[in-house]
């Protein structure tokens, strides 16, 4: 029993964390033409635990939170988000089995997804071009970045 309470307070940890950083140090992160998206990471590994409901609830709040924050397209960022983790919730059964290999598609994947229905759903985003090269290259990173720190957050659940 302490060690699923620890487990679970690993989990929620990893998750603010990451999101925390994402607003903490977004003005640097804009700046960056690959930089990792800690808040879709967070989301897509929040998603993993939480049913399908909670994760488009939390993908909504995290939308409104983002759209604050850069000042355009509340509801196109929220829907991506939304959409994003309901979709992450319910796939994470017929994708993988807890292995540690499929974390990084996973985070990758979704990473994707949602920086496409990003550049789609806002106005005057990037072109196609641009989209097509940053996309994979930001999955990339944030995969790298996020998978990173939930192997060092599966460590800490072990000890």
């Amino acid at each position: 029993m302490a060690e699923d309470r620890r487990a679970a307070a690993v989990d929620v940890g990893l998750v603010v964390g990451l999101i925390l950083i994402h607003f903490t140090f977004h003005r640097f992160f804009v700046r960056w033409v690959v930089a990792p998206d800690l808040l879709v990471g967070g989301l897509l590994l929040a998603a993993l635990r939480l049913r399908a409901g909670h994760a488009a609830v939390l993908g909504f709040i995290l939308g409104i939170l983002e759209a604050a924050l850069v000042l355009e397209g509340m509801g196109a960022i929220s829907l991506v988000l939304t959409a994003v983790a309901y979709v992450a919730a319910r796939s994470r059964d017929l994708l993988f089995a807890d292995a540690r290999h499929f974390t990084f598609i996973y985070l990758f994947v979704g990473t994707w997804i949602a920086e496409v229905g990003l550049m789609l759903a806002m106005p005057g985003g990037p072109g196609w071009l641009a989209g097509l090269v940053m996309a994979p290259l930001s999955a990339v990173s944030t995969a790298v970045v996020c998978g990173l720190a939930e192997s060092l957050a599966d460590r800490g659940r072990r000890l």
